[in-house]
């Protein structure tokens, strides 16, 4: 999934995020960190493509089941076969943790933002987790992110020969 340009590989990360969280009816969350998140990547990594779920599926929230399932689906592979996937994770969010899991159980990068570093799921299935976008932040503008993804690259390449 990753290609050269320039001395900086390309690679795909995926927005990961809570969207209805705990709530019990339709209400969503506020999903404005997803273009907070995305502009500061593309700002530090304009090689990277950015991919967003809710940018996929506009509409999510008034398809019928089996479109629904189909989304969420799709959502899980594609965390499964991106480079890198930052899961924003505020409060508790099921989808978010099945989308971490999909993606470490692909060897994919895994980055938590969240103040529940003690959770499990956040603590395990992250590489690194930052306490809040800020913090994250500071992670992507030092050049930690870029440098994870060529480390992560190199070692593929070790292991497989390609």
């Amino acid at each position: 999934m990753t290609k050269e340009i320039g001395l900086r590989p390309t690679f795909t990360l995926f927005l990961s995020g809570v969207i209805q969280g705990s709530n019990t009816n339709d209400d969503l969350h506020t999903q404005t960190y997803r273009e907070v998140l995305r502009d500061l990547v593309k700002e530090i990594h304009p090689e990277a493509d950015v991919i967003c779920p809710v940018e996929q599926n506009p509409n999510s929230g008034k398809y019928n089941e089996e479109l629904a399932r189909a989304a969420f689906m799709q959502e899980l592979e594609l965390a499964a076969s991106a480079d890198v996937t930052v899961a924003y994770a505020p409060v508790a969010t099921m989808g978010t943790a099945v989308e971490m899991y999909r993606a470490y159980a692909a060897g994919r990068l895994v980055f938590a933002i969240s103040p529940m570093a003690r959770n499990w799921a956040i603590r395990f299935l992250s590489m690194r987790v930052f306490e809040d976008v800020a913090a994250f932040e500071t992670f992507v503008r030092s050049g930690a992110l870029g440098r994870a993804v060529v480390a992560k690259k190199d070692a593929v390449v070790r292991e497989t020969g390609c």
